[in-house]
Parts: structure tokens; sequence; C-alpha cells
């Protein structure tokens, strides 16, 4: 690993030269930090450039370094607050990041942490404590919850590096996360030890884990909630029953198509796929949009009567695209109950009443229920399908749907329900195998 990034590091500095870029060419993160994973290792080559260069260059000429160096391998350029490059060199990932050369607390922009982080964790981070670090990272990453992503929503490098160094035990770790509530705040540096106060109006996330080189940023706000808890589960169901499976997650291998259709009889046929093709996007935007989408869909079938219990997204990362969308049915009954003001709210009521009385679609009543105004309505829309379709036709953007994705929901989409989403399922292995684990539900380290 150390030759191979070294080799990577000499060509890039030599076209960075050519360019002109005047960067200081650094290995960056877990490598030379050595706290990688065997078999998941990263290699962060990061040009840091005068502050004198600007966005434009960083984005334009230092991926273009980047991309001459790296010839021969496949590019995908990635985005963090600003483009960056990344390959794969047999096995291993590497990522080039430009970011700026700056002091400690001038940031220009996201990245330019990333070098003081390195050093921070060098010279604080015992090596025993590297192999406390890994099975963190192993542990978090057996359980789905590792990488900073927005694919993933979850612990970084940095952040795991730092609770190490903060409880010493990868086991410790784990016991006091146990008992993490919301708030809980780790100030590794002591940045707040006599203002504790502050960190309310500064972080409003469950868990705030101070950065040890930037005392205004919390290493744990890429977490979303979901990864937090399932943490905080992982954590107290590992110390019940210690399992090597929390460590290498099994992957769900999808069900038959005949146990497909068994599945989905037994539910009753309420799950409903939208699958739409590629998105002109990077991958972490494109799963952002994903994610936005979803949730707009979601709220848009709440608002017409629908309950969603579950939903989800996935993606192929290239030509193909699903959000998925149980529902408790997919037709509703052709009435409603309406609920409105309390009695007691005159001026809203009379608005109620005065609205009600002359409605075509207000069936029954107004009748007072227990101390509220109640009518029975004739819903507008009683299908699921037939409200997706019609609310996403011309791309949805009324409804929320993301800015990337309407566009190519407007050129072509599918709406996937009963035997064409059997059919779907039949012909899309790596898409099956999302939606058997949707349908499972269940955590591989539950066993």
């Amino acid at each position: 690993m150390r030759r191979l990034a070294q080799q990577l590091k000499a060509k890039l500095a030599s076209e960075s030269e050519r360019k002109k870029l005047n960067a200081e060419v650094r290995i960056d993160g877990s490598v030379a930090k050595d706290t990688w994973l065997r078999g998941d290792a990263d290699i962060d080559i990061f040009l840091r450039v005068p502050t004198s260069t600007s966005r434009a260059e960083l984005e334009g000429r230092c991926l273009d370094a980047a991309r001459r160096a790296l010839k021969g391998h496949p590019i995908v350029e990635r985005f963090a607050e600003h483009p960056y490059i990344e390959t794969h060199v047999g096995e291993v990932r590497v990522n080039v990041v430009p970011c700026y050369n700056v002091a400690r607390g001038e940031w220009r922009s996201a990245t330019d942490r990333t070098p003081f982080h390195t050093d921070y964790v060098i010279s604080h981070l015992s090596e025993s404590q590297k192999t406390e670090v890994r099975l963190l990272k192993a542990f978090l990453k057996g359980i789905g919850a590792y990488g900073a992503d927005v694919k993933v929503s979850g612990f970084s490098g940095m952040l795991c590096e730092t609770l190490i160094m903060f409880y010493g035990l990868f086991l410790k770790t784990l016991e006091h996360a146990q008992s993490w509530k919301a708030p809980t705040v780790i100030d590794l540096e002591r940045y707040y030890a006599t203002r504790e106060d502050e960190l309310i109006d500064l972080f409003e996330d469950p868990l705030v884990v101070i950065d040890p080189v930037d005392q205004g940023r919390n290493l744990a706000a890429s977490i979303s909630r979901r990864r937090l808890w399932e943490f905080v589960a992982a954590a107290r169901a590992f110390s019940h029953k210690p399992k090597m499976n929390f460590f290498f997650a099994r992957k769900n291998v999808p069900l038959s198509v005949a146990g497909f259709r068994k599945e989905m009889n037994r539910r009753g046929w309420n799950l409903v796929a939208i699958e739409f093709g590629r998105v002109d996007a990077v991958v972490d935007v494109l799963w952002s949009q994903l994610y936005r989408t979803e949730k707009a869909l979601r709220n848009m079938l709440k608002q017409e009567g629908h309950n969603v219990t579950r939903s989800a997204s996935w993606s192929n990362e290239d030509d193909l695209n699903v959000i998925l969308l149980e529902l408790d049915e997919l037709t509703l009954p052709p009435v409603r109950k309406h609920i409105g003001p309390h009695v007691t709210r005159s001026q809203a009521s009379d608005l109620f009443l005065l609205k009600h009385l002359k409605e075509r679609r207000s069936i029954s009543g107004p009748w007072v229920d227990d101390d509220r105004w109640a009518v029975d309505q004739l819903r507008q829309s009683r299908d699921a399908i037939g409200l997706l379709r019609s609310r996403i036709r011309d791309g949805g953007r009324r409804v929320g749907v993301a800015s990337r994705i309407a566009p190519v929901l407007k050129r072509q989409h599918h709406i996937l329900a009963e035997r064409a989403l059997v059919t779907f399922y039949k012909k899309n292995r790596d898409a099956a195998q999302f939606i058997t684990g949707f349908l499972k539900g269940r955590p591989a380290w539950l066993g």
C-alpha cells in the first residue's frame, strides 16, 4: 500500500509541476494514519494549492492533472464540497482531492481540514489504538453505517479515530454508545469545557463530536438519525451476544421469482417501484437527489391519504435507478373522514361550515365529532399508481421531485406493480437483491 501510494504521489507531483500548480502533494487519510482496513483501503492524495488559486482552477487544472497522472485507469468524478477524482488501481480505491494550502482555521473549502486531521491523528493516536480503530471501522462497515458519503450517511474515518482517542478502546466505545442520548457531546480537546451552554446554540445534532482541529465543526453532522440509532442498537446487541457477523455482514441472496411472488401474495401486492434511467450527476449528488425525490413522493402520497409504511432508493450508479414505496393498500376506500377545527374556535368553525355546506365532495356532515367538526368526503384520488402517474408525468417538480431527476422522469419512467414488478425483478439481479433486502427489513446483524 505504501509503495503504491508513493508511486501515485510521484506521478501526481510530476503532473502538478508540469501544469505549474505549485501544489504540495501529500498522502492523507487512513493509509497515512495507518488505520485502513485490509481489503477496503483508500489511498487519498491531496493537492494543496496556494490560496491565490481560483475555485475554477481548483476544479479545472487540478482535476486535469489528476486525470493525466491516472491515465489508463477508469476515472469517476465525485463530489464533496467541490469535485474530486476517484479511480481504482487493482483492488485499491484512489481519491485525488484538490484543496487549499491554508493555515489552521483559515479554511477556504471543507477539504482543507484533511491534512490537519491526518497530522493530528498521527501525533495523538497510539500504536495499539490503531487496532481499536480498525475494529470500530469493521463493526460499522458490518452493520452498514461506515462512510460519511450521502449514500450511507454514516460514520467517517476521522470520527472513528476521534471516538477511539476519546474512549480508548473499541469495547469501551460500544459500552458508552449504548447509553448515548440526544444530545450527546464529545469534546476531545475540551474546547467547550467551561462553556457547554454554547453547544446548544451551535449544534442541533443528536450526536456532537467536536472536530479536534476545528472547534466550530461537528464531525458527526453527516450521520443520519437512522444510522446513529442503528449503531446504538447494534452496540447493545453485540454486548449481549458478540458474533462475527457484526463485522462481516452477510449479503442478501435474492429470492427466487417464485419466492418473490409468494412473499408479495402474503403482503397483498402493496409494493410500487418507480424505475428510471441515467441521471446526469456525480454519484454523491445522485444519491442526494434520489433521497430528496423519495421523500417528496412519500409526502405527496401522504397528503392524498395514502399511508406509505416504508420506502427506499437504489441505484447501480449508472443507468438504472429505483424508488420503492410500500403502502398499506394501493386503492383507498371512496370516502374519507375529514376532521375540522375545535368547536371553540369560532372563526375557524365558521369557515369550515361555510366551505363544507357547499362542497360537493362532502357527502355527510358537517357534524360535531366529540369536540371537533367533521365531514365525510369523496376522495379525489383513490389509486396510488394513478396518482403517481399523473403527478410525475411532467417530471414532478411541482410535487418536489429533485431537479436532476425531474427531466429524466419526464423523458421516460416506469411505474411497476404486480406483474410488471415481477418481470423487472426477474430481469435485474442487483435490483432484486435490493428488493429482497427491503422485504426482509431486518438488519443482517440481528441474524
